[in-house]
């Protein structure tokens, strides 16, 4: 029954989402485990015994097909480059354990309880009954304080303020599972970006240009309007004086 879903097709993405993300994360521990550390070459690992329950010929398609890769090698020197600038202080302390599953269990989801982005922070990073340093208390009270003003403010947008993140896929304090299209939807792409902005430069430039026409319209409607003024002045002044004359000659 669990496979007869109608809208089986609808989950089609997700499921692949998860399936490559679960290949990625394996080939990885494939490689730290049995190459770096043990610190070996790939060559050396080539040549020796696979890891237990991978078959000889597939491990060596691993090592020279992806490991061996510059694409491979550049996306695992930008990976660690990230890590070094993560703040290791404010790493989770939940081990393998999923946050869904502390969500659901350890806060009371599966009671209808819907715990926020503090509690959340709170348990997924306490060591015993406290935090463990003063960056992560730190952090703590930011979220806390954020939501205490504002508590209608989505979980996300705590989050990317709190940890002033730029990434476009993880979300800080909601696991290794949600990316940030999961919370607000698809996020576009580098390209897509690039388009949107030329399209709104070409709008302001083609704004601008109305402006500046718009502006001399204006600077020649102020020099018609001077004009009829000081024409309509000088018809005053002809008429005072004309009203002026005449009593004159007529006493």
């Amino acid at each position: 029954d669990v496979f007869s879903n109608e809208n089986m097709e609808s989950y089609r993405e997700h499921v692949l989402d998860h399936m490559k993300e679960l290949w990625i994360n394996w080939r990885s521990d494939l490689l730290r485990y049995n190459v770096k550390n043990k610190n070996i070459t790939l060559q050396a690992a080539y040549n020796q015994k696979p890891p237990n329950g991978l078959d000889k010929n597939d491990w060596r398609w691993l090592i020279k097909e992806v490991y061996s890769t510059d694409k491979f090698k550049k996306v695992s020197a930008r990976n660690s480059t990230n890590r070094l600038h993560y703040q290791k202080e404010l790493a989770h302390r939940t081990g393998s354990k999923p946050f869904r599953q502390v969500i659901w269990k350890d806060l009371g989801a599966n009671k209808g309880i819907k715990p926020d982005l503090v509690n959340v922070f709170y348990t997924t990073r306490k060591k015993d009954n406290s935090l463990p340093n003063a960056e992560t208390t730190q952090k703590y009270d930011e979220i806390r304080e954020i939501l205490e003003k504002d508590p209608s403010l989505p979980h996300v947008e705590v989050a990317q303020r709190v940890f002033k993140s730029k990434s476009r896929d993880r979300v800080v304090g909601f696991g290794g599972g949600i990316k940030l299209k999961d919370i607000k939807g698809p996020q576009p792409s580098r390209e897509e970006l690039e388009v949107e902005l030329n399209t709104t430069k070409k709008q302001n430039q083609v704004l601008e240009s109305r402006v500046e026409a718009l502006q001399v319209e204006n600077d020649d409607l102020k020099g018609r309007v001077g004009s009829v003024e000081a024409q309509m002045k000088r018809f005053e002044d002809m008429m005072m004086n004309q009203l002026n004359v005449n009593p004159s000659s007529s006493g």
